[in-house]
This record gives C-alpha cells, sequence and structure tokens, in this order.
C-alpha cells in the first residue's frame, strides 16, 4: 500500500507527501482572478457598466486574497521582482495593471465619457490579452512544480483558462440579454472543451508516474464526492446539458435558467480547482 504523508509531517522514510501550502483560500482566489478578468471583458464588449464594476470587483478580492497568502503586503514587493522568471511574478504585476485600467474605464463610462472607435477597438485587445493570462495564470504558476507530477503535463493552464472563461460568461449570462442573445454557443462549448481538456488530463496522469497515479487515487479515494459529483457532474455536466438546452430553445431560456447554470458553473470551479491543488503530491525523494 503507497504510504503518504502530509507536507510538513516529521517523518524521515521515503514516501509520497501531499502538499498543504495551497488549500482552499488559493482555491478561491485563482476562481476569482479568472471570473472577475471574463466578468469584465465580456461586460466591456456588451457596454454594460455594472457588469464592468463588478469584474473589477471581484478581481480585486482575488488580489486581497492573494495578500493574507503571502501574509504581509510588503511581501507582494519581493513577488513582483522576478517577473522575468516567474508567472507568479508577472501576476503579481499584470493583474493590478488589469484591476488600474479597468478601474479607469468604470470611471471614464461613469463621467459619460465611454471608450468608442479606435480606442475602444485598442482597449478590447489590450483587455482580451489581459483576461486571457489572468485566466490561466494560476495553471501557469502550478505547471512550474516539476516535483508535482499531477500538475505538470502541460494541460493545468488551459483546464484553468476555460473553467474562468466558462463561468465568467455563464454569471454574466445570468443577468444580461448580450450572452444569452448574440452568444448563446459560446458558454455550452467553453464548458464542453472544459470537460474534454479534464478528461484528457485525467487520462493522461492515469499512464504518468508513480505520483501522478498516487494523485488520482486520492481523488477516488478522498474526493470522489466533491470532485466527479460536484466539480463534474454539477459544475460541467448540468450547465453544459441546460445550456445546449438554452441554445436549442431560446424561448424557453428563462432568467432562472440563466441562474441555475451560473451558480452552477461557479461552484463547480470551486471544487474543481479546490481538489486539483488538494491532491498534489510530491514524488518520492531518491
Amino acid at each position: 500500500m503507497t504510504h503518504i504523508f502530509r507536507q510538513g509531517d516529521v517523518d524521515f522514510s521515503v514516501g509520497y507527501k501531499v502538499q498543504t501550502t495551497w488549500g482552499f483560500q488559493e482555491g478561491l482566489t485563482f476562481v476569482l482572478e479568472g471570473l472577475g478578468a471574463t466578468l469584465f471583458f465580456v461586460a466591456l464588449l456588451a457596454g454594460h457598466l455594472v457588469g464592468m464594476a463588478l469584474g473589477v470587483v471581484v478581481l480585486g478580492a482575488s488580489g486581497v486574497l492573494l495578500m493574507m497568502h503571502l501574509g504581509r503586503p510588503k511581501n507582494m514587493i519581493y513577488v513582483m521582482a522576478n517577473f522575468r522568471h516567474s508567472w507568479m511574478s508577472r501576476g503579481a504585476v499584470l493583474i493590478p495593471t488589469f484591476i488600474g485600467l479597468g478601474a479607469l474605464v468604470v470611471v471614464a463610462d461613469l463621467a459619460g465619457a465611454p471608450l468608442t472607435g479606435g480606442v475602444r477597438i485598442a482597449a478590447l485587445v489590450v483587455f482580451l490579452l489581459l483576461t486571457l493570462f489572468t485566466a490561466m495564470k494560476s495553471g501557469l504558476v502550478l505547471s512550474t512544480f516539476p516535483a508535482i507530477a499531477f500538475w505538470n503535463g502541460g494541460l493545468l493552464p488551459v483546464i484553468f483558462g476555460l473553467s474562468g472563461l466558462s463561468a465568467g460568461v455563464a454569471i454574466f449570462g445570468a443577468f444580461d440579454d448580450f450572452v444569452t442573445a448574440l452568444w448563446s454557443w459560446v458558454g455550452p462549448a467553453l464548458t464542453a472543451a472544459l470537460l474534454v481538456t479534464l478528461a484528457i488530463h485525467l487520462i493522461t496522469m492515469r499512464n504518468a508516474g508513480r505520483a501522478a497515479k498516487v494523485s488520482m487515487g486520492l481523488i477516488g479515494a478522498r474526493h470522489a464526492l466533491p470532485f466527479y459529483g460536484g466539480a463534474v457532474g454539477v459544475g460541467l455536466a448540468l450547465p453544459l446539458v441546460l445550456g445546449i438546452y438554452a441554445a436549442i430553445v431560446p424561448g424557453e431560456a428563462t432568467t432562472w435558467l440563466w441562474i441555475v447554470i451560473a451558480v452552477a458553473r461557479l461552484a463547480g470551479d470551486i471544487l474543481l480547482r479546490d481538489v486539483l491543488l488538494k491532491v498534489g503530491v510530491f514524488d518520492k525523494v531518491r
């Protein structure tokens, strides 16, 4: 039987250790980053002031959680200093930049001077790039931990990116007709792509190294209900089915249906990231 320790346990034998540095709070930070960025960008496309403001607030909340993770605000300076070599540092610089620029757009709109013409097009391009980076950043950070095989393989940034994008579109669709009218298939397409990418990652990890297989075993042994029932069933399968139904029969897509889709995606996003973090296992020391 595989012997698994928790990170920090005092034990001098050789074995696998479950990391404990990244937990629910960090997973929630990652959720809010992707959600806030996507919400702002889609709202900018739609010209929806409340959505843009909410996106900035959600991104700001993710920053507060990150500061809590770092312990002291001045630690952010050290994190930012390694911009050339660290995805965490790039995020620490670019996400506040996103928040600052987004706040300026909101203030300009409130002042009666919304972005128009070439300025708006340039802003859309900039915020699209920032949104894609922000949604994928947490996966990029985790994929740089070579000692945790389950986080490697290249698909984790894609999984986290698709998760943030689909959750943001779903939540915006719950209170604005822009998504339901023009993007009726975008939500289901993003959710389906996420489901397929996640499945490929899990299949790959089953055939990867021993530590990755241990992580897969932990999902089944300790986190089967929140992962398969919550993240996959409620968070992906249910929104996918309801989203396809809403796209095929738009006349039946009530506000409550979009609210159910949004809540399911958000809950699934939280559970997905939480479990993927909790099953990160350090390989044996050889």
